[in-house]
């Protein structure tokens, strides 16, 4: 017996061997391909990583450019505002300084009456150069003047 228990422990160190030499390559296949999954992660996981940044980067630059536009349109707009308040300021100061049609009216009937007294001015002059010769026997008549 002691044979077959000899050769039973020669078969069992036998299949251990047989069944370690058959793990160890499938061990070193599965951790290979598992190091190579890890590998193709890291590299996905950086590229992509490197294109949300460089999307990011891109993104903040045209909004920073945006704002910088909506401020010069904002600023324009304040100016014109500002150049409108102006204008209305300068609109009510003319209308306080113009005249009204009630103004008007009047320093045209004042203006009428300047023109009558004028003309009464006229007559009378005539008057007086048509006496004056009367008066002192003289024949001269001169033009009169008429300021206006």
């Amino acid at each position: 017996m002691q044979v077959f228990a000899r050769a039973q422990s020669s078969y069992h160190r036998l299949s251990t061997l047989s069944t370690l030499s058959q793990q160890i390559p499938i061990r070193a296949f599965t951790t290979s391909t598992i190091n190579r999954a890890a590998q193709g992660l890291s590299i996905a996981g950086g590229s992509g990583y490197y294109y949300l940044l460089d999307e990011y980067h891109t993104a903040s630059n045209l909004l920073l450019s945006s704002v910088e536009e909506l401020q010069k349109s904002t600023s324009k707009v304040r100016d014109y505002a500002q150049k409108i308040e102006r204008v209305e300021d300068e609109l009510k100061a003319l209308q306080e300084s113009a005249a009204t049609t009630d103004q008007v009216k009047e320093l045209r009937s004042e203006d009428g009456l300047d023109q009558q007294n004028l003309e009464l001015k006229d007559v009378v002059w005539n008057l007086e150069q048509d006496v004056h010769p009367l008066v002192n026997g003289s024949q001269k008549r001169s033009q009169p003047v008429i300021n206006t």
